[in-house]
């Protein structure tokens, strides 16, 4: 499963309300409210005012939005740190404007309705504190992969036909586990490796090229063969997730990437000349943000849809209709204030009726507003069997970062396995990771747990696998022992002395 830097990585992925249509209205705005509905929603969904702290919204949050609308603020450089071929990317696409795209006046009202809105700070749930079970259905064990304290994993992905784990680190390696043998093999690759793709005797590898926030193009898909590499894809921006598929069924397989980015980005499919036997690009979407997506016939005519998860300023979901060969009409059927943090997505069929549902993970907390969010958790979103979906459940979780879906208890139900990378770092620091048990499909009630240990889980991946082959699923996990916001020193001493950087949860439930 890819990461979430998502892949918001997640954490390192760039910035929560930094999308603003440079269409701005010409007519006279009196209303405070109404100033903030139209500039700040005219390219994303607009965000509940109350939803942030006072001092967040004017010491963060304002100025880069005000930023994004060419409004400045003596003490922030939206440029700073970026290196001059990324200014010079920005530049060219007039995204901090030299000129004011709205007036000081305008600009002061909406300020002042925000602020008078915003409340002084966002308190820790107390409530929360006593709604968890201890885990029992699982066993955790933790296994070395690398030998070395402070294992930073970026990949994890398991191959169910070989029954084995590939793992990929901030060190540009790859090493194959399995079960019983330990790492088998270890590959080393040009950049981080973020996701896998299996097919056959073949895997795909799609490399970030860097890790932290940048405008520059050193991703690559590169494909993974008898001990060989080669790139089909070089110059990607910021990829997070790709795929090999023959979207149009004409024998050329296309390949699918998530170029994430990073303020800027795209949404993309390659096909490869037979002639030339090079890759062009065609855009489905010119947006940052694309994080994780499907390749699904969603309405029954026998052809390949995509449906994709986009994060950063317009946060949504979209499903990419295929009409023709490679002709694809964009429908978003979900959209999210740019605050939510998306970082995960997955389609599970919860009702059984036939049609795909969506469940989101929202919980990236690394940008410009670093408090508990009472809003962050993972949603499940209803299909009417039209493809129009509507949220029937929503369980908080601080930080909420991967979801996994899937009858883990066997009993015809759907479950969930959640991470969050962004906890509270406090009593709540167990809720890193929180299996849902579903109880009551039809009224949505779960039973939450939870497993107090000594290091936390900490994680950017997720994945499951029967990696005992006992007949149940099990959950995977790699420790990302990096913190891009402030921690408790005696906590993050402990993942980074930790050796362990691959943490199982082996399901009880054929061991009982």
């Amino acid at each position: 499963m890819v990461i979430k830097i998502t892949t918001g990585i997640i954490v390192f992925l760039g910035a929560i309300i930094l999308s603003f249509s440079f269409n701005r209205p010409k007519q006279k705005v009196e209303d405070p409210k109404a100033l903030f509905e139209v500039y700040c929603a005219s390219c994303h969904l607009a965000p509940n005012p109350t939803d942030l702290p006072k001092d967040i919204w004017e010491n963060h949050v304002l100025p880069a939005m005000g930023a994004r609308l060419g409004i400045s603020y003596p003490d922030y450089n939206p440029e700073e740190g970026l290196k001059p071929a990324e200014i010079d990317t920005l530049k060219k696409h007039n995204y901090f404007p030299d000129q004011p795209l709205i007036s000081q006046d305008d600009w002061d009202e909406i300020v002042k309705y925000i602020l008078s809105k915003a409340p002084e700070n966002d308190e820790l749930d107390s409530s929360r504190l006593y709604r968890n079970k201890k885990l029992k259905q699982f066993v955790r064990k933790d296994i070395q992969i690398t030998g070395k304290p402070g294992s930073m994993i970026t990949g994890l992905k398991y191959n169910p036909v070989s029954k084995k784990l590939w793992i990929a680190d901030i060190n540009k390696t790859v090493s194959i586990w399995q079960m019983g043998k330990g790492v088998i093999k270890k590959i080393i690759t040009e950049s981080p490796v973020v996701d896998f793709d299996f097919h056959g005797d073949t895997t795909y590898f799609t490399e970030i090229g860097n890790l932290d926030p940048t405008e520059l193009y050193l991703g690559s898909f590169v494909q993974y063969c008898n001990n060989t590499q080669t790139p089909l894809l070089t110059s990607l921006h910021r990829p997070v997730h790709g795929e090999v598929s023959d979207l149009d069924n004409d024998g050329i397989p296309e390949i699918v990437i998530a170029n994430f980015g990073n303020k800027l980005g795209s949404f993309s499919i390659y096909k490869r000349n037979k002639l030339t036997n090079k890759y062009y690009e065609q855009v489905l979407l010119p947006m940052p943000g694309a994080e994780k997506f499907y390749i699904r016939d969603m309405n029954g005519d026998g052809k390949k849809d995509i449906v994709a998860l986009f994060a950063q300023g317009d946060e949504s979901v979209y499903i990419f209709y295929q009409k023709e060969k490679l002709e694809f009409n964009a429908k978003r059927v979900l959209r999210f204030p740019p605050d939510y943090g998306s970082t995960d997505f997955v389609l599970v069929d919860y009702n059984h009726d036939g049609h795909p549902d969506i469940v989101t993970a929202q919980g990236d907390n690394a940008d410009f507003s670093e408090v508990l969010k009472s809003f962050h958790g993972i949603r499940l979103f209803l299909n009417d069997g039209k493809n129009n979906f509507s949220q029937k459940f929503f369980y908080p979780i601080y930080g909420a970062t991967q979801v996994i879906a899937d009858d883990f208890d066997q009993d015809g139900d759907i479950d969930f396995a959640v991470t969050s990378f962004f906890p509270d770092y406090g009593p709540l620091i167990d809720e890193s990771f929180v299996y849902l048990e579903n109880t009551n499909s039809n009224k949505f009630r779960f039973k939450p747990y939870i497993l107090k240990s000594e290091v936390p889980i900490k994680s950017l991946t997720m994945e499951e696998g029967d990696v005992d082959s006992d007949g149940d699923m099990d959950i995977m996990l790699g420790l990302f022992s990096h913190s891009p916001v402030p921690t408790p020193p005696a906590l993050q001493q402990k993942w980074d002395s930790s050796k362990n950087g691959l943490n199982i949860f082996f399901n009880q439930l054929h061991h009982r």
